[in-house]
């Protein structure tokens, strides 16, 4: 095998250990991403339940202070029934006191439904507060590690590219440029095997002399369909 592709395959190689450490490149940030996103939403969730909470409990004491206000009311017009003397009064301040009386069974019902909602709100609250808590504690144990293991394949990176470059400087800068291009345009392969008796690359047929001249290695021969480099897959 003539040096050229002996330095091809290693290149080649390189650029699939890159390949690879470019998708972690995405994977891990979204993955962190993800956590941040979680904890944010476990946030937001347990904020907006506890103003509903807080909601809650402000309109009961509001329906409280009425009903005490109607009370009030109440006391007074009956302690005035005591000492009208028509008719007409004592059945307009008795309407009044009856008035009164219904307001506050109506806002009683709505304080049960208040209080039957709040009840709710509170068990919402605890199941929020162990979701915060979880994400919380998921988020401080893993952000650490995916920021160094994010900057160990940035470095890997770009180990594998010095590498791969140093490489290339032996090669004739023509073969060089096709190698690159065959890598931007082949999804990452320019150098694959020919796998029983096909590109590895496309899989498209090897013709006989071009299998004997692949597994002899004397010079670059290239897939007829896709263009990328064959080499004889290794025994």
């Amino acid at each position: 095998m003539i040096k050229e592709i002996k330095i091809l395959i290693n290149m080649q190689g390189c650029d699939d250990i890159i390949g690879e450490k470019e998708i972690l490149t995405k994977q891990l940030p979204e993955e962190l991403s993800n956590l941040k996103q979680n904890l944010e939403t476990a946030n937001n969730k347990l904020a907006e339940t506890e103003n509903a909470l807080d909601e809650n409990l402000k309109t009961q004491k509001l329906k409280e202070l009425d009903i005490k206000a109607n009370n009030e009311k109440i006391d007074k017009y009956k302690n005035q029934l005591l000492i009208i003397k028509t008719n007409k009064e004592y059945k307009a301040l008795n309407s009044e006191v009856s008035h009164l009386e219904n307001k506050n069974s109506e806002i009683d019902d709505v304080l049960i439904m208040l209080m039957e909602e709040e009840v709710n709100i509170h068990a919402q609250l605890e199941i929020y507060k162990k979701d915060q808590k979880k994400a919380d504690t998921e988020l401080k144990a893993n952000e650490e590690k995916l920021r160094k293991k994010i900057e160990e394949v940035e470095k890997d990176i770009a180990e594998y590219k010095n590498k791969r470059n140093l490489l290339a400087e032996e090669l004739n800068p023509q073969l060089v440029r096709r190698y690159a291009l065959l890598i931007k345009n082949k999804r990452r392969k320019a150098v694959v095997f020919s796998d029983n008796n096909a590109c590895g690359g496309c899989g498209y047929n090897i013709r006989p002399q071009l299998i004997i001249e692949i597994n002899e290695g004397q010079k670059i021969i290239n897939c007829e369909n896709c263009g990328r480099i064959l080499v004889a897959k290794p025994a």
